[in-house]
């Protein structure tokens, strides 16, 4: 029998040696990696392929090995690696000297940090390994060797979040040198105090980029952020400020400044002016922070609730937003505000989309359908109201007689999208209307002469309904987005079919009209279509009907008034009033008057619903 190729290839075992070493797991673990189908495939691909020069082993969440062919993808725990010195296939006796491997920290960049700080920076600068190296060479070296560190140093305070100015070359000496100068009377070193000056300039830079940083980039990029990228974005500044006045006011930078006073340099008071800018920056985030915060549980209340129970929050939320404004000393300027209510308008579109479900709102039910759309168009528009409420009462808010400023700017910068997305859902509103309406077709039947043939019209015309609904309902695309122009002009078609459809319905009432054989009959049809009669074209066919119907009415009454006049005259004539047969004289006459009644008062009563 042929012995598993595990348990007699050499070269796994020298992998398993080193991965178990490393990474402190049981050999129970290895051997359930190497049976492991796929696995074993990519272990086998790395030891037999020339061109598979990476190998990396790591652990999973699961506490199980995972050999992977390239260091992509974050892990949270340590990785073995192996590459290749050259393209090989790797032999037992050659794996040893074709490998280079390590271990591979789960925070690569720390792990970097620490290898250039303790030993790569460390090496390189010692001077006793410069002994035979031209000046300039070992210059060279010690220039990038501190870019290099200074390039690790702010690569890992971004990550972080903070902004790390790097101390300059030579930093050191500056203690030494400002006494010696003070002492002697001397010169300073210039290449100290051009190192220093160098340093003011990368700092002012980084600083630069700071300060210039606005929350308004994401919104005038096109993307849609909410409130929360908005109070995160001060919340991070304010802590990336903090950071940075802390290492301006360090008494290794003040040392720096005290030096370069001493010696006049040009560049002092750029670095005392980049700290004031600092500390006022910090004294703005720190204001704007302050003020923002109450806003962040009303925001993530908005988030976690049902849509509709966002009505109960609008007020209190643009009552804390006319606070803000009121009473912050940096808030309180239109760019800011515009921006804090785009996101705000942004949060409502992202819940209302979430509450419809783009993909069911208009193939689901759509009664369910259309009694959301309304629900999330009330909750819009109320936020739009209270709006204009607040903004037209902003006066409440003013305290010891200091006026408060007006928000004179337009509302079209705030609403725009909103109103895009309220558009959009007026569309929808009336196609999932619409379709409820004709749907009304399905069981539509017209009697009289013509019935027939008109009630075939009717499901021929209910039939292409169905069809055009059925097309415009089916498209892939996501009938919520408000930028969605192919939506809108499948929008325009369907209304134009619909049109069509209305008229050509408008047409088939007028004749089922003009065929009703008395009054009784004509306001049968008008119950038959029902609501239709409602839709605009259908109703000026209808309207145009109203005089006929009138009409109809008046020699209904010219009818019972001829019945009435008779009976009286047959009542005098002989005595008492002709009854039905079989019926009591009193009873008889209340019987007949009633019925002449009800003749009047039934198509009067419908004729009040018409004319309110």
């Amino acid at each position: 029998m042929e012995e598993s190729p595990a348990a007699e290839d050499k070269r796994l075992d020298f992998i398993a040696d080193c991965v178990l070493r490393t990474l402190k797991v049981r050999p129970d673990r290895w051997e359930k990696c190497a049976s492991d189908k796929d696995s074993r495939q990519v272990l086998q691909d790395f030891l037999d392929t020339a061109e598979q020069r990476t190998l990396m082993v790591s652990v999973s969440a699961a506490g199980l090995l995972e050999p992977a062919t390239s260091f992509a993808g974050s892990r949270k725990n340590k990785a073995v690696y192996f590459m290749k010195r050259e393209k090989a296939v790797l032999s037992p006796e050659s794996i040893k000297d074709r490998l280079v491997y390590g271990d591979l920290s789960s925070a690569p960049l720390d792990q970097f940090s620490a290898l250039v700080g303790e030993v790569v920076a460390p090496l390189l600068s010692n001077r006793k390994n410069h002994i035979n190296w031209p000046h300039f060479v070992s210059q060279d070296i010690k220039h990038h060797v501190q870019s290099l560190k200074t390039g690790v140093l702010v690569l890992s305070g971004r990550l972080q979040g903070k902004t790390l100015l790097p101390l300059p070359a030579g930093f050191e000496k500056v203690e030494q040198i400002a006494l010696e100068a003070d002492q002697s009377g001397a010169a300073a070193d210039r290449s100290i105090i051009h190192s220093l000056e160098s340093a003011v300039i990368e700092w002012s830079h980084q600083i630069h980029t700071v300060l210039k940083k606005d929350s308004s980039e994401a919104v005038l990029g096109g993307k849609h952020p909410t409130p929360h990228a908005e109070l995160l974005f001060w919340n991070n500044r304010y802590a990336d400020l903090e950071c940075i006045h802390s290492q301006l006011n360090s008494c290794k930078v003040k040392k720096m400044e005290a030096l370069m006073e001493a010696v006049e340099s040009s560049y002092y008071p750029a670095l005392v002016n980049m700290q004031r800018d600092v500390l006022a920056a910090l004294e703005e985030a720190q204001d704007i922070c302050t003020y923002l915060t109450p806003l962040q549980r009303l925001f993530e209340e908005v988030e976690n609730m049902e849509f509709p129970d966002v009505k109960g929050q609008i007020k209190a939320l643009m009552h804390m937003v006319c606070l803000v404004w009121a009473n912050s000393r940096y808030y309180n300027t239109p760019g800011r505000l515009i921006v804090l209510l785009q996101e705000t308008c942004n949060l409502l579109i992202q819940q209302a989309r979430v509450y419809l479900v783009p993909e069911e709102v208009l193939t689901g039910e759509p009664a369910e359908s259309l009694v959301r759309v309304h629900t999330s168009l009330e909750v819009l528009r109320l936020f739009r109201s209270t709006y204009e409420d607040h903004r037209a009462n902003l006066r409440k808010y003013q305290k010891n007689g200091i006026m408060v400023r007006p928000w004179d700017f337009s509302p079209m910068l705030v609403f725009s999208r909103l109103d895009q997305f309220i558009s959009t859902l007026e569309n929808i509103k009336d196609v999932l209307s619409t379709y409820l309406d004709l749907m009304k077709l399905e069981k539509l039947e017209i009697g009289g002469i013509r019935g027939k043939a008109l009630s075939l019209q009717i499901q021929l015309l209910y039939q292409e309904f169905l069809d055009s609904y059925r097309v415009f309902t089916e498209k892939p695309y996501d009938c919520l987005d408000a930028t969605n122009t192919e939506f809108e002009g499948d929008v325009r078609d369907f209304k134009l079919k619909v049109d069509d459809a209305d008229r050509r319905l408008g047409a088939i009432f007028c004749q089922a009209f003009d065929d009703a054989s008395g009054l009784e009959h004509t306001f049968k049809v008008l119950e038959m279509f029902g609501g239709l009669t409602e839709r605009p074209l259908i109703a000026v066919d209808v309207v145009g009907k109203y005089p006929l119907l009138l009409s109809l009415f008046d020699k209904e009454l010219d009818s019972c008034k001829q019945l009435y006049n008779k009976q009286m005259k047959a009542m005098k004539e002989l005595g008492s009033a002709p009854t039905n047969k079989n019926m009591p004289e009193v009873s008889g006459g209340l019987r007949w008057a009633h019925e002449l009644q009800q003749r009047i008062r039934v198509p009067f009563s419908k004729l009040r619903l018409l004319f309110p």
